[in-house]
């Protein structure tokens, strides 16, 4: 009997954000048949592909991932993949009521491969404790801030900073529905 393929999640940084590295989702689906996956969805603009791979290494998965997005779209592309045991652990450890207070901001920093969320932790601009709050997640870093004062918030500083290029961001909203969406594929 065939074993099913097993499911993941690649979060792609720095596409279709202020107009640059535009790729539409069919095409970024595309690309992924491409590669061998099955099952491939996409969810919102920002890249998150949810797929079925008969390939289980998150490494080699990664980088076959980034040699094509890069070769095809001309850019350097930079993913966080995650299997769906890993991406539900990451979930998981948001803090209790994480995503539930409208009046602040959630989002969470995924951390690209290699990258410890302590170690980003460290790098970060120096946080306001009454604006910011951040727990550590296995590969995440879950960020809460004040809606009221929101420009003061160290989150707002963050692309400026170098290890920036270490992460990719996504809010309460989307890391919930690909949790959900995980379920589907």
């Amino acid at each position: 009997m065939a074993q099913t393929p097993s499911r993941f999640l690649a979060l792609l940084r720095g596409i279709n954000i202020g107009g640059r590295n535009i790729i539409p989702k069919e095409a970024l689906r595309q690309c992924f048949e491409d590669l061998g996956f099955h099952s491939v969805r996409t969810y919102i603009q920002s890249g998150n592909i949810l797929f079925r791979s008969d390939r289980t290494t998150v490494k080699e998965l990664t980088e076959a991932i980034e040699h094509a997005l890069s070769d095809r779209f001309s850019y350097e592309a930079r993913a966080v993949v995650l299997s769906h045991r890993k991406y539900k652990s990451a979930v998981q450890a948001a803090p209790d009521g994480w995503g539930d207070d409208d009046t602040r901001r959630h989002n969470a920093l995924f951390t690209l491969a290699g990258i410890k969320p302590k170690s980003v932790l460290a790098q970060l601009p120096p946080l306001r404790t009454d604006v910011d709050t951040v727990a550590i997640g296995p590969g995440a870093l879950f960020w809460s801030m004040s809606k009221e004062q929101l420009t003061t918030s160290a989150l707002m500083k963050l692309p400026a900073a170098p290890v920036y290029q270490q992460l990719t961001v996504r809010n309460h909203n989307t890391v919930f529905r690909l949790l959900e969406l995980f379920d589907e594929i």
